[in-house]
């Protein structure tokens, strides 16, 4: 099946559209008269060190900008409402909505300072979010699994160079991870005898170059036997892709097509109006003048119709009272 998404919000300013990601219907804000989508632009330009949380109104398409001091990689919603936990630069912090405040968590990343924390997601006891090598080039990177209830963190995996879109399940008696690499354009699945730990095995989902472009965001669907992925694409294309791919064999089952937007980041899968539908980020990040000129879609986001009878259900809201005593 193939689908043509829609541009759903144009940025009117270039900086929020090098590199927008992570894009979240929000489920615990009190403020919100409507549905709001949260996303993250990383950074603004390529040289700079701060970018923005943002909060998209979709019944009037309204944005609100918030500044933050260093590079987002993602957020996930807490039990404290209106506050956000941030993967910011190196470390996590908490952000209310109601206050602007940050509060430090006391949680850093003491691996090579060549790498930044990049895509995460809420998952049962915590957070797992992955690293980024800077430069895209060496096997820095890694994906750690953060537990809410010690505020201690643990290494999943190592030898990573751009880790993105993660999804898990299991308990302790056995879970099962599936991770993206995005550089060796890598979709793994592995198994662990523990909560993420004890790696029994790993399986690639597809081969590589069966991939139109470096995955990057993932949704898993309401089954969760199949997923999303956002591909990005960093030569002149036409438009950008994003795949709905079976986990079992790697069999790609929808096809969604963004016009004038190659880099296509990060889906998410939302219930509006009655129907499923998929809102996803795309970016400008590095794209030379000649491709940008080609390329007027870029760093819009994007809705498109799906073929899911149901929405997956939303990532748990991560218990912060232990960290009482950073709660703005």
């Amino acid at each position: 099946m193939l689908i043509t998404a829609r541009v759903l919000f144009d940025p009117a300013r270039e900086e929020l559209r090098y590199l927008p990601e992570c894009p979240r219907l929000l489920r615990h804000y009190p403020a919100a008269a409507g549905p709001i989508v949260a996303w993250v632009a990383i950074q603004h330009a390529a040289d700079a060190v701060t970018g923005s949380l943002n909060l998209l109104r979709l019944d009037t398409l309204s944005n609100t900008c918030f500044l933050l001091p260093g590079r987002p990689g993602f957020f996930v919603e807490t039990n404290q409402p209106g506050v956000l936990l941030i993967g910011l630069d190196r470390r996590l912090v908490l952000f209310d909505l109601n206050t602007n405040q940050i509060s430090e968590t006391g949680v850093h990343i003491d691996a090579d300072d060549r790498t930044l924390i990049n895509d995460g997601v809420a998952i049962r006891g915590g957070v797992l979010f992955g690293t980024k090598h800077l430069s895209f080039s060496e096997p820095l990177a890694a994906l750690y699994y953060w537990d809410a209830a010690t505020n201690k963190l643990r290494q999943v995996l190592d030898r990573q160079i751009c880790s993105n879109g993660k999804y898990v399940t299991g308990g302790p008696n056995g879970s099962v991870l599936i991770d993206t690499d995005s550089i060796p354009k890598a979709l793994t699945r592995y198994r662990f005898s523990g909560w993420l730990e004890g790696l029994v095995e790993q399986t690639p989902i597809c081969p590589p170059e069966s991939l139109p472009g470096f995955p990057d965001g993932m949704r898993m669907t309401a089954e969760a036997d199949t997923m999303v992925v956002a591909f990005y694409e960093p030569q002149a294309v036409p438009f950008g892709r994003a795949r709905e791919i079976r986990v079992s064999d790697g069999a790609v089952l929808t096809e969604w097509q963004f016009p004038g937007s190659p880099r296509v980041t990060c889906p998410e899968l939302v219930s509006l109006d009655g129907r499923v539908q998929a809102l996803f980020t795309t970016a400008v990040e590095a794209m030379p003048a000649d491709i940008r000129a080609h390329c007027p879609n870029a760093g819009s986001l994007f809705i498109a119709d799906t073929p899911f009878a149901q929405a997956p259900p939303p990532p748990p809201l991560v218990d912060v009272s232990a960290l009482a005593h950073a709660i703005p």
